[in-house]
């Protein structure tokens, strides 16, 4: 039987997948698994795995991942469509997607796959959340205070899999070093923070909060070496958090204080299936004064329009070409306050920084 696996919850989603892997090796020992990404990996190599048998095992499992970042251009979905059309007894086809609906689904995977083959999996609601991180903690031999659960909250992506990502290397820290601790405060998840993060669209929003161009472009250079996607993700997040700063000088133009604005200012996460989020982190109260400091409310509209104005050029920039773009980006905004000049960077100093 083949499977398509929809919707955002990809902790669940591999935890189906490592039982169904399980699964067919149990039954076929010599299974052939092959993984492949969309984005990275072609409709012709999914087809060379798929439109024959093997040779040396007697059943293949063939995983599709990131499903919807497919492109005409790619063939994948082509690749697949032709699998169902003519399918062999010894494959099993896994198509995963972190889409929400069927709707953009080509109908010939979902008539291959059948009504019984899609499986979706959504977030846990927020309760359910609490309760899973308390649990996981607790496996680990922790207790963890009720605001450390809401910083952890605050701090992933919204999945079990970010979560159990973070509670699995605080674990590990702590027990490293302080081998007689028992609970985890929200302290001790700040300390961790600072100890351990390296640069990131938080880092970089904390150097432009300052209008500091120089720091902001070595920041974004040290971002681009390490993982040209991690800037993208990064743009992402500064997206987000001249959100927030919009709804800090908005709340603060109705003459809010600023504990109220920490608590209360609404604004829409950096991930893909954007959500709201809402509240100021104690850690990030420093930066986001700053940034009210430097940026005022119609700077700070000015820059959203811009960023959404980049986003695409940013997303689709070759690797030459996005250390360019992104230069632009933060010139613009810490030099310009959104306004867009005209000026080359080609022939700027600027771009020797990055």
């Amino acid at each position: 039987m083949d499977y398509l696996l929809l919707g955002p919850e990809e902790g669940e989603k591999n935890e189906w997948l490592a039982d169904e892997r399980k699964r067919v090796l149990a039954k076929f020992p010599d299974a052939e698994i092959h993984q492949f990404y969309v984005g990275d990996d072609t409709g012709e190599a999914v087809s060379s795995v798929l439109s024959q048998s093997s040779l040396f095992s007697s059943f293949r499992l063939v995983i599709v991942k990131q499903f919807e970042n497919r492109s005409g251009k790619d063939g994948i979905a082509k690749a697949l469509e032709d699998y169902f059309k003519a399918k062999q007894d010894d494959a099993e086809v896994i198509i995963v997607s972190s889409e929400k609906s069927q709707a953009r689904i080509p109908k010939p995977i979902l008539d291959g796959v059948g009504k019984d083959g899609v499986k979706m999996f959504w977030e846990m609601f927020e309760n359910k959340k609490r309760d899973w991180i308390a649990a996981a903690f607790g496996k680990e031999g922790f207790a963890i205070t009720a605001d450390a659960v809401e910083e952890i909250l605050f701090s992933t992506e919204n999945n079990t899999q970010d979560m159990k990502s973070l509670v699995t290397s605080l674990s590990l820290y702590f027990k490293a070093t302080d081998p007689d601790k028992r609970q985890v405060t929200i302290d001790d998840i700040e300390q961790y923070a600072i100890k351990t993060r390296g640069e990131d669209g938080y880092t970089l929003f904390s150097a432009i909060a300052e209008a500091d161009t120089e720091h902001a472009l070595l920041i974004m250079k040290t971002i681009l070496e390490s993982d040209s996607y991690g800037a993208i993700r990064a743009f992402s997040v500064l997206a987000a958090r001249f959100r927030l700063l919009e709804a800090a000088l908005e709340m603060r133009g109705r003459g809010i204080g600023m504990d109220a604005i920490a608590a209360n200012a609404e604004y829409l996460s950096p991930y893909p299936s954007a959500f709201r989020e809402k509240g100021i982190r104690k850690r990030d109260m420093a930066t986001m004064a700053a940034a009210m400091k430097n940026y005022t409310l119609e700077d700070v509209r000015r820059i959203i329009l811009y960023l959404g104005d980049m986003d695409n050029a940013v997303k689709t920039a070759s690797s030459e070409l996005l250390p360019i773009v992104l230069s632009s980006v933060i010139f613009t905004i810490t030099a310009e306050k959104g306004r867009e000049t005209g000026i080359d960077l080609l022939s700027s100093p600027l771009e020797t920084k990055i």
